[in-house]
């Protein structure tokens, strides 16, 4: 009997199996998440991999969890960005394949809670994703923040250049699109006339090429900047950054920098970035124990 965990990220979708009740993984698999398809030849691959590794009657538990607004309550993504899908029920469409026995949940929601599981003790977590978009998830008491809409920690489409690059949700100057992988690329390519990947562009800034540097140097510090605010108004326990660009060493440290710099210091306040701890990633670990805890679920 097997357990099937999914992160379905903007470029990359990682697929896990692991024994029922067991957090080590039997499997593990990335494949491309090529959204610009579909969703219905994004299922179709991902039913295509999953049946390397499981029996659909074998799987116990799964869990799916993406960037974007999920209504967590009928597994329906109502509006994802970064893939350009609005309105997919996906808890529907898994359970075709998996059984009713899993859940649809946010990535950062689902990253936020795969960490407070692994620290003991701790009351409240906050975890930002810093990779093609941005995002956040809380967690307090052991429960995930949802807000009245069920829409709590879009961090990625707070508006802080009104008159900023263009963002994927079609309005100006978010986050995002000013500190995020894809809107540091478009940015590159807007204004240089470059076609480069994230990582290329951290680097050539690393190098102190200037024109990369601007808009690299100029994006941590507008999400160091944002991050000092928000820890200021939460005031968590612990502050973890992940995804691929929050864990590149010369932009994580750039946006610790700014961070450190701005943060309002109190007694007895102490404050840090902490890196991810969820083995093998935290957005997996978040949507495992979820789904183990969540018991069945009705086909919305």
């Amino acid at each position: 009997m097997t357990d099937l965990a999914i992160d379905v990220g903007g470029t990359k979708t990682l697929v896990v199996v692991f024994e029922d009740d067991q957090v080590k993984p039997l499997y593990v698999e990335r494949f491309p998440t090529d959204s610009t398809a579909g969703p219905e030849n994004f299922i179709a691959r991902l039913a295509k991999v999953c049946s390397k590794y499981v029996d659909p009657p074998d799987v116990v538990h799964w869990g799916l969890c993406t960037a974007g607004a999920v209504d967590v309550s009928t597994g329906r993504l109502i509006w994802s960005p970064n893939l350009g899908w609005k309105d997919v029920n996906l808890h529907e469409r898994l359970s075709q394949l998996f059984g009713d026995r899993g859940i649809v949940e946010n990535d950062c929601n689902a990253a936020a809670y795969g960490e407070w599981s692994t620290r003991p003790g701790i009351d409240s977590l906050v975890y930002v994703t810093v990779s093609t978009g941005i995002g956040m998830g809380i967690v307090s008491s052991g429960h995930i923040m949802r807000g009245s809409h069920g829409f709590a920690g879009e961090i990625g489409h707070t508006t802080v250049l009104p008159d900023g690059p263009e963002c994927a949700c079609g309005r100006r100057g978010c986050l995002q699109a000013v500190a995020g992988g894809r809107g540091l690329s478009i940015q590159v390519e807007r204004l240089l006339g470059k076609r480069l990947a994230t990582e290329e562009i951290v680097d050539l800034a690393r190098e102190n090429k200037p024109e990369y540097v601007e808009i690299v140097v100029g994006g941590a510090a507008i999400l160091g900047r944002f991050l000092a605010n928000m820890i200021d108004t939460l005031d968590p326990a612990v502050l973890v950054m992940g995804g691929s660009l929050g864990k590149n060493p010369h932009y994580r440290r750039l946006v610790v920098d700014f961070f450190t710099k701005f943060y309002y210091r109190l007694p007895d306040k102490t404050v840090g970035i902490e890196p991810p701890s969820a083995e093998p990633d935290p957005c997996i670990i978040g949507v495992l124990q979820l789904s183990r805890s969540m018991g069945v679920r009705k086909s919305g």
